[in-house]
């Protein structure tokens, strides 16, 4: 890291610990914090001092820029429009109004952009807020889990980024907002200090560009081009739904009237309005599915993996190995022809299945679409040794058929010595990998059909499934075996886990 936590409003602030003053920044003890190079720092200052951050002074812009920019335009506009020319509006009850408003709403946020401050302790860090109820949310470095940066639209037009960190509750602590700079120098200094290392030993630098946020050693395993996502967005089957019906109505309204195509061609304004909105509603979901994961990088840093994407906002996410519980590799029916696949994980602490691909934050995508063999690699960067050519998968008796007239060729489950291998889905293929020492437990289900024609399902649940985890549709007496036996290589390889973490 270049720089460490620091002070924008000025220079460094340091904090005696238990102090309830900051002292002079003339006196501070720059020995007691990490700086690019530095490696001879004494131990016993790091547990002396605390370092303050603030916000960036522009915060309170980008949390209210709708707010800021519809008055504008409202004023901006009245201004413009009158035909003596740009002359200030006479002095009214309602301009007062008007003003007294936004002066309110100035002082407010620059209140609480005061209130607010970013406190680097020894063993912690200190989030505090409020103007008039204070709060002090206090994080552990040891409990941090990951750290993300997102640059939303308007942040990201001032150089702006948002740092979310994880500790595996819901929703995270946010750190807004921070330039991009001062961002990244954080985000490395918590994942550093999470892994053990010293303030004096965090050397990392990372360099934090329009498109990406790569470090000086990263490695950038998959990067998806634009053209791949543009050929996903139009043989998705979201697309397809959208589609169908508005050439159904079409077709419908033509095949019903008298004059059948003539009435659209008699009228071109007809088709046209409704031509247009359906175009829309098209080319908004195209273009929204391309800019959420415009750029996209699959990345390796340091001891864990990065995702970033995103062009109007952009998103850097880091992903620990260990807090991944799963993954799902689909391929819908208009993408096999083409050898595309998409991956999706089950991370500790995250939400399901992403459908909104240009949300910002947080996602459950690892590789939005990518060829076979950039799905093994991304499975073997994850699992290294993991190989899914090598497992055997065993399919449902032919009896299932009844069940899966469509899918019977597919479905089946397959188990090595470190994962299990779940495959269901017709219209869109789905695999599903599970680590054997993920599994949280297995159960064993039957229905009235099922029961008849002597099968069952085996569902496995990780602590949090992307959908269902599950053998279906196996022999009966398979189904149990695999219960068992499922049950006990979780078992065995949690303890032999522990065994090797205790040596």
């Amino acid at each position: 890291m270049s720089i460490p936590p620091g002070s924008f409003s000025g220079p460094v602030q340091p904090q005696t610990i238990g102090s309830g003053e900051p002292g002079p920044a003339e006196n501070r003890d720059d020995r007691a914090w990490p700086h690019a190079g530095s490696s001879n720092v004494p131990v016993g200052t790091e547990s002396v001092r605390a370092l303050v951050e603030k916000p960036h002074p522009l915060t309170p812009l980008v949390r209210a820029w709708v707010l800021v920019l519809a008055v504008a335009w409202t004023i901006g506009r009245d201004l413009l429009g009158r035909p003596e020319g740009l002359r200030l509006p006479p002095l009214t009850w309602v301009t007062g109004g008007v003003g007294a408003v936004l002066v309110t709403l100035l002082v407010a946020a620059y209140l609480d952009w005061r209130a607010t401050a970013f406190v680097v302790d020894h063993g912690e860090l200190r989030l505090e807020r409020g103007v008039f109820t204070k709060s002090s949310e206090r994080i552990r470095f040891d409990r941090i889990q990951s750290v993300d940066i997102t640059e939303p639209f308007a942040a990201r037009l001032l150089g702006l980024a948002e740092v979310t960190i994880d500790v595996g509750a819901e929703g995270g602590h946010r750190m807004r907002y921070l330039s991009r700079a001062r961002a990244a120098a954080m985000r490395d200094y918590l994942l550093a200090r999470a892994h053990g290392v010293r303030p004096a030993e965090v050397t990392r630098q990372s360099t934090t560009g329009v498109l990406d946020d790569l470090a000086a050693g990263d490695e950038v395993l998959v990067r998806v081009p634009s053209q791949r996502l543009v050929v996903g967005a139009l043989l998705s089957h979201e697309f397809l739904l959208l589609t169908v019906p508005v050439g159904l109505t079409i077709a419908t309204v033509i095949a019903l009237d008298p004059r059948g195509s003539n009435a659209a061609l008699s009228n071109p304004w007809l088709l046209l309005g409704a031509a247009l909105p359906a175009l829309g509603g098209l080319w908004s979901f195209v273009m929204r599915r391309v800019i959420g994961q415009w750029h996209y990088a699959f990345v390796r840093s340091g001891p864990g993996l990065k995702i970033t994407r995103g062009l109007t906002s952009l998103s850097s996410q880091s992903v620990p190995r260990h807090r991944i519980q799963s993954l799902r590799i689909a391929q819908p029916l208009w993408w096999r022809r083409l050898g595309y696949y998409r991956v999706d994980m089950s991370v500790l602490g995250n939400h399901g299945l992403t459908t909104d691909e240009d949300q910002a934050g947080r996602t459950s995508i690892v590789l939005p679409i990518g060829t076979r063999a950039e799905v093994d690699l991304v499975l073997n960067t994850i699992w290294p040794g993991l190989n899914l050519d090598g497992i055997a998968i065993e399919q449902s008796p032919e009896r299932a058929r009844w069940v899966q007239p469509l899918a019977q060729g597919w479905v089946g489950w397959g188990s090595d010595g470190s994962v299990l291998v779940t495959r269901m889905g017709w219209l869109t293929r789905t695999q599903h990998v599970v680590p054997h020492a993920r599994v949280q437990s297995v159960a064993l289900q039957q229905g009235p059909l099922l029961r008849r024609l002597r099968l069952a399902s085996v569902a496995v649940h990780t602590t949090q499934a992307l959908a269902v985890n599950a053998a279906l549709h196996l022999d009966a007496y398979t189904a149990r075996a695999l219960l068992f036996a499922e049950s006990r290589r979780a078992r065995d390889v949690r303890l032999d886990a522990l065994f090797d973490s205790a040596a």
